[in-house]
């Protein structure tokens, strides 16, 4: 059997490869769908951002495009081509492009059909479905997880024991899974802890003041420290921005990093900005939670995708490596 043609993507410029974009386009949308050629051909395509999927043998099979106000759209494989992940390395690279940019948001507007793959890609839906070119169609977003912009609201903490014994944890995925969305804090808290129990080495964390309906829930909290205790390499990693709330009013994750120092390290972020209001868990390298926003209980899971995981994660470690050791956690000597 011959091996399958390697394929990469490359930015590209439209006025240097204008026809093998509307070559691509023309094939996909105008003769496959049936996409008038006045809605295909909008006037945008001078202003912005392309991308080209390349196989080996340096034939053109696929493309996409970022609009500056954070649109993706235009995303097209050749038929013979499709199933193979091409679309996804698209995806992966507009993304990775918006992020370079400082976009605050991502979105675009996807083909009913296609909504689990945008879904896996880190997109949730928002607003009611709709047609464009006959054709029905959902809004979807993405929040890059960069930065904060904070709206606290205190609670009394409540306190709860936090066992010693490691709960059983889900069986691995070996292969990719199916996203799950959650729109309720009882949904929200379920899949949380999916994919919590799904770690067994590392945990990251990410949130602004580390919401008490959430992350002082009692099975949170046991999972947290089971695998702090249980896993001899463990460790787990918290960001948030506004550590002085968190000690005032008292936390229960803050407890339990300060009896477990050397496994839970919980830093500020030094930068406030007022884009971004994402948070998200990352397990080891291929489960997500991810909130596009924290004042909301509208999200994602996916316990087996390693390409989203690993933009998340690269975030952190980028927001990581910008934190400080507060001396309000100091206090506590975390």
């Amino acid at each position: 059997m011959s091996k399958a043609p390697q394929v990469h993507v490359i930015p590209a410029a439209w006025q240097e490869h204008k026809d093998v974009l509307r070559h691509i386009r023309e094939v996909v949308f105008i003769q496959g769908q049936s996409v008038p050629r006045e809605l295909e051909w909008d006037g945008l395509d001078e202003d912005s951002q392309h991308f080209l999927a390349v196989n080996e043998l340096g034939q053109y099979i696929g493309c996409a495009r970022l609009l500056d106000n954070g649109q993706i759209g235009r995303m097209a494989v050749l038929e013979e081509y499709r199933g193979s992940g091409i679309g996804a390395q698209l995806l992966d690279a507009a993304i990775e492009a918006g992020r370079e940019r400082g976009l605050e948001r991502l979105f675009l507007h996807a083909q009913s059909y296609a909504e689990a793959f945008y879904r896996k890609g880190g997109f949730v839906p928002y607003g009611e479905p709709f047609e464009e070119a006959d054709i029905p169609h959902i809004a979807m977003e993405m929040k890059l997880p960069l930065t904060f912009t904070p709206s606290f609201t205190e609670a009394e903490p409540a306190a709860r024991p936090a066992p010693a014994v490691r709960p059983q944890q889900p069986q691995q995925a070996n292969g990719p899974s199916k996203p799950q969305t959650f729109d309720s804090l009882e949904t929200l808290l379920a899949q949380l802890q999916q994919v919590t129990r799904s770690a067994r080495r590392k945990l990251h964390i990410l949130h602004p003041n580390l919401d008490q309906e959430i992350f002082e829930h009692a099975e949170f909290l046991d999972s947290v420290s089971a695998l702090a205790r249980s896993a001899p390499r463990a460790e787990i990693q918290i960001l948030i921005l506004d550590s002085k709330l968190i000690v005032d009013r008292g936390h229960q994750l803050l407890e339990l990093a300060r009896r477990l120092d050397e496994k839970i390290k919980i830093r500020r972020l030094q930068e406030r900005a007022n884009t971004d209001t994402s948070s998200f868990v990352c397990a080891d390298t291929s489960a997500y939670w991810l909130l596009p926003n924290w004042e909301q209980f509208d999200g994602v899971t996916d316990l087996y995708n390693p390409v989203t995981c690993s933009r998340l994660l690269e975030a952190f470690r980028q927001a990581w490596e910008k934190s400080v050791e507060d001396p309000e956690l100091r206090l506590m000597h975390l």
